[in-house]
């Protein structure tokens, strides 16, 4: 499968990043809060008691201790029938949430490369370029995410507290919460690699086809780019091109 990902050309600083990406065939992983939206992290939360629900909240105040109930089954008890739900679990949310983000790494990237709005957002609105990435289709739904645009971002309260519970199921749940995004982004067919790691160098699942640079490079900056990258790719069947 062939993904994008567009890089801003117009801080030189940046170039490195896009150097490292053709020349080294890796890309930086990323924390989850430096993405582009500001509501990674927003959504609302269920709190309608499901058949499962007492029985992880008993677990979850064993654990972590959230109220001076006792036993366990009783502080259940009161927190459903005085609909204290959402006041009990806060605490344990917001130490989800805060792992989530300081333990899983992303790369975004598009299914498509032709949407004015990536060159626009992403690609130094022309002053950038588009990387063509392939990747083995076998890694979609493993390492590689689609995203799935929603009309509003909401999960039920028992997938918030089995992550608490049970740190083998936290990765998929964090990714779950990382590949969910409401419809306003919709355009963007964007696909996440996920990890379990952020702040590094990851070696990219694939190899890179084509390099495009938008309409407004400089001629100057062009040169410098064509003329770091030029062998390597002629050696490695790396198309490069500019858009007119």
């Amino acid at each position: 499968m062939r993904i994008y990902k567009f890089k801003d050309l117009t801080d030189e600083k940046e170039h490195p990043h896009f150097y490292q990406i053709v020349l080294k065939n890796t890309i930086w992983c990323a924390k989850p809060d430096s993405l582009n939206d500001e509501d990674e992290f927003k959504f609302k939360l269920d709190y309608n008691p499901s058949v499962y629900t007492a029985n992880l909240l008993s677990q979850v105040i064993t654990k972590y201790r959230t109220t001076n109930y006792l036993p366990p089954n009783l502080s259940t008890s009161l927190v459903l029938k005085h609909k204290r739900l959402e006041e009990i679990t806060a605490p344990i949310i917001d130490s989800i949430i805060n792992d989530c983000r300081n333990s899983i790494g992303v790369v975004s990237f598009s299914a498509t490369k032709t949407d004015n709005h990536l060159w626009k957002e992403y690609g130094g609105n022309g002053n950038g370029v588009c990387i063509e990435i392939n990747i083995p289709d076998e890694l979609i739904g493993k390492s590689y995410h689609w995203v799935d645009y929603v009309p509003e971002k909401i999960f039920h309260i028992d997938t918030l507290l089995e992550s608490g519970l049970f740190p083998d199921r936290a990765f998929k749940i964090y990714r779950n919460i990382l590949s969910t995004k409401i419809k306003k982004w919709e355009r963007e067919e964007e696909i996440r690699f996920i990890a379990k790691r952020q702040e590094v160098n990851w070696i990219i699942d694939g190899y890179i086809s084509e390099v495009v640079f938008g309409a407004r490079v400089p001629a100057h900056t062009l040169k410098q780019l064509e003329a770091k990258i030029s062998d390597y790719c002629s050696t490695n069947n790396i198309k490069i091109r500019k858009l007119q």
